[in-house]
């Protein structure tokens, strides 16, 4: 179900769309050639061919695996923090725009102007036709021309003057004229406008066409002209390249600029590495002077503690009175041993016995002569033991012996005190040199952490210093091998056509403004007229169904002539029988007294129930036309009988239905005309009588076809309805208001009417050419009816009429 509405709907919009334009195509058609040739004089004769340029760049950006070098890297000094998406914004930057036309001097831009002998109708950028270009001492002060170009000539040399001028150039130029001022080449002059100099254009390619202009303009105002035909982005977020392009009418001029562009964006690289580098060693400089002098001083203070402590190197130090509090103890301790001995010989000098006892030890003694008497002493007494052992004590020989024992004592005891004597000495020495080397030793953590204190700050000053040599050295060298962060990819190359204008843009749009243009016209014609044109129109404005389409006869073609029974008239007439239900198969529909009324007059009413009538009769059924609008008869009129009797003679009494009933050549149709009644005529109609003639008409006739007044000014129509089973409302395109139709539903006296059917009539072919009816929804096919055997001829006369007398009545 909803596929059908929406085919329906579909089919309907399409209709609309054919009924409203397709009439007025020849409209579109001059439209359409006039939108072509418009679209082709703009494309040859005016629109200026944009080329688009393009460049390739790559940055090195960390997150996206491109690092710096291994030497850059190790010297630390530029480390890469670029991002893909940062670059393209300092690209896009107007910074470097504008120096890029300070470099290409796009800010005194020259033209060719329009040569309509020529065919050229626009001005055209002489950048590689100028023979000169412009110079501007400070282009930021510059005082601009505005929007008026400002004329330019050249003159050349001769050959004779370029012969006698040697100034290192070979310039072709002589000089240049503007507003009647010459000014020469290669110097700076003073102009209204600022300090210009004027020298050759190393671009210049082809001479100029058309006259030279030159315009002044500030590189600010010019920036964001260019910014806005370059487009800088990358082709994908992983992508580490960039991709320039832009358009311009001048390729030469586009390359330039892109090669400008990444030329400075590199060259601005360089020198803020540079710059860093160079506040880098400034910086260092700085520190370097300040730390050398903090370190000379910190020095001084090491001399200075060093000499009034008396500190050389005081772990060594340390170690050298640990050594010799050591050796002193070792040698105390052998003096304490000596001593012991001395004890022990002393006693044993001393012993009265002059037995060979137990002879001291004399280890460590260093008195040979103590040792020896020691020993003499010693022999004496064994010898003297071993005697007494054989002889008796006294023995003169024993005598002897123990006389020289008793002389040794006193020399070994002499000896032994002095020795003593020589070693308590020694003792007190070394136990002095021992409390002074332990006093020392006591001194030195003290000295040590005041050294060390010193010494740390010495050692960071030492480091500085040494970090700060180093970096110098490495700023340096960074500061001579400085390079960009981006590496060229691609120079700039330009297409080899042009990307704009498109021509099947320019054509399509061309089409699309003219088209729309026609439908705009057409549109508007069609909403301005407030008649019906279409039958979508009626049945969007009424519940009322159209039952039949009438075309307006051109040709005035006669239903009554036999070879007009394939006319495009019997053949909508023929619709119209078959959509009342006249011609059905089954006999049980009922329909004899047919009703034929509108809304206002001249819509055709007459017409239609005439020929109706007529068809009727020719499909062989007794047919009577009957005409009941007495206050202005038109169907008696054009038929010629409006003096005859008819209905109002029947109504007064003075008229048999007998007497008003005429026939015409067509032996079934019959006609009873409206009479010649007065005004009172139409209030007989309310007499009861017209019900008698309808009655009669009815018995006697296959079928009643009645012609009544309008609705709207008389009432009668719906009076007569009454009498009748099916009414025919006409409505003619083109005449019928849209608000009468609109009110059909709310209006009492259409209410009134029985089964009311419409019937679309007088449609018209629509448009320039009329070469088509109006059928079906307003837009109509040909007319393929027509008659086979006289397609072209005018048809004579449309009815007939006689009398039963015979007498002939000619319309």
């Amino acid at each position: 179900m909803q596929a059908n509405l929406n085919s329906k709907s579909e089919k309907n919009i399409a209709s609309l769309i054919i009924n409203w334009y397709l009439p007025y195509w020849p409209l579109f058609l001059i439209l359409i050639v006039v939108g072509i040739g418009t679209a082709w004089v703009y494309l040859h004769l005016w629109a200026v061919p944009v080329y688009e340029s393009n460049a390739t760049v790559m940055v090195k950006d960390e997150k996206k695996g491109v690092d710096e070098s291994g030497s850059m890297e190790a010297l630390q000094i530029y480390p890469t923090k670029n991002i893909a998406e940062n670059e393209i914004e300092v690209l896009h930057s107007r910074k470097l725009i504008e120096q890029v036309i300070e470099q290409l001097l796009l800010y005194a831009p020259i033209h060719e102007g329009a040569d309509f002998s020529q065919w050229k109708f626009n001005e055209t950028s002489a950048y590689v036709s100028s023979p000169v270009s412009i110079v501007v001492k400070n282009p930021d002060e510059l005082t601009e021309t505005g929007d008026t170009d400002i004329a330019l000539s050249v003159n050349y040399y001769t050959p004779k003057e370029r012969q006698l001028v040697n100034n290192g150039y070979n310039d072709k130029v002589k000089e240049v004229v503007i507003e009647n001022k010459k000014y020469p080449l290669r110097v700076w002059c003073n102009t209204r406008w600022g300090e210009l100099k004027f020298i050759p254009n190393e671009k210049q390619t082809t001479a100029p066409v058309g006259p030279l202009l030159f315009s002044l303009n500030r590189p600010k105002d010019i920036s964001p002209g260019i910014l806005l035909n370059l487009v800088v982005s990358s082709p994908n977020k992983l992508s580490t390249t960039i991709d320039l392009t832009l358009r311009d009418e001048i390729p030469q001029r586009g390359e330039d600029i892109l090669n400008k562009l990444l030329i400075a964006y590199n060259r601005q690289s360089i020198l803020e590495k540079q710059g860093m580098a160079a506040n880098t060693l400034e910086f260092i400089e700085v520190r370097l002077e300040k730390v050398e002098k903090e370190l000379d001083s910190i020095e001084s203070v090491v001399q200075t503690f060093r000499t009034d402590k008396g500190v050389v190197d005081l772990g060594e130090q340390g170690k050298m009175y640990l050594q010799n509090v050591g050796d002193n103890d070792r040698k105390i301790a052998d003096l304490s041993m000596q001593m012991a001995a001395l004890d022990e010989m002393e006693e044993y000098v001393n012993s009265r016995s002059n037995k060979g006892d137990l002879v001291p030890a004399t280890l460590g003694i260093a008195d040979a002569v103590l040792i020896d008497l020691m020993q003499k002493l010693t022999t004496k007494k064994v010898e003297y033991e071993t005697l007494l052992k054989t002889t008796a004590e006294n023995n003169p020989y024993a005598i002897g012996v123990q006389k020289e024992i008793e002389q040794l004592r006193p020399l070994v005891l002499e000896k032994l005190k002095n020795y003593r004597l020589s070693m308590d000495a020694g003792r007190r020495n070394l136990t002095s040199i021992s409390n002074g080397y332990n006093s020392e030793l006591r001194t030195i953590p003290q000295k040590e952490r005041e050294l060390m204190t010193i010494s740390r700050e010495q050692a960071i000053k030492k480091g500085i210093y040494s970090y700060l040599l180093e970096k110098r050295e490495q700023t340096a060298l960074a500061s001579s091998s400085a390079n960009s962060d981006s590496k060229i990819v691609d120079m700039a190359g330009t297409s080899a056509v042009p990307v704009s204008p498109k021509k099947m843009m320019v054509y399509c749009g061309a089409l699309a403004v003219f088209g729309g243009l026609g439908i705009g016209i057409v549109s508007l014609k069609e909403m301005m007229n407030k008649k019906i044109l279409f039958r979508s129109e009626i049945e969007s404005l009424t519940n009322v169904p159209v039952i039949a389409e009438i075309s307006v006869n051109r040709d005035k073609e006669s239903l009554l002539k036999s070879s007009s029974k394939v006319s495009i008239v019997a053949e909508q007439f023929r619709h119209l029988r078959a959509s009342i239900g006249l011609f059905g198969r089954k006999k049980e529909i009922n329909i004899k007294r047919i009703l034929c009324t509108s809304s206002i007059p001249g819509e055709g009413k007459t017409y239609v129930s005439t020929n109706l009538a007529t068809s009727l009769a020719l499909a062989g059924n007794k047919v009577v036309l009957v005409d009941l609008d007495i206050r202005k008869p038109r169907t008696s009129a054009i038929m010629g009988i409006d003096q005859h009797a008819g209905v109002a003679e029947f109504l007064d009494g003075s008229k048999t239905p007998e007497e008003i009933i005429m026939t015409t050549e067509l032996k079934s149709l019959s006609v009873v005309s409206a009479g010649r009644g007065e005004e009172n005529s139409r209030e007989l109609i309310l007499s009861g009588r017209l019900d008698i003639l309808i009655a009669y008409l009815s018995d006697n006739f296959d079928y009643v076809v009645l012609d009544a007044s309008p609705i709207d000014p008389v009432s009668d129509s719906y009076t007569f309805s009454e009498f009748c089973d099916i009414t025919l409302f006409v409505i003619r395109h083109n005449r019928t208001p849209k608000t009468m139709v609109q009110i059909l539903d709310n209006n009492n006296k259409f209410k009134a009417l029985k089964n009311p059917r419409i019937v679309f009539n007088g449609i018209r072919s629509r448009g320039i050419l009329k070469g088509m009816y109006g059928y079906s929804y307003g837009y109509g096919y040909e007319n393929v009816y027509r008659d086979r055997e006289n397609k072209r001829s005018k048809l004579q006369k449309i009815f007939h009429f006689s009398s039963k007398k015979d007498k002939k009545i000619r319309v």
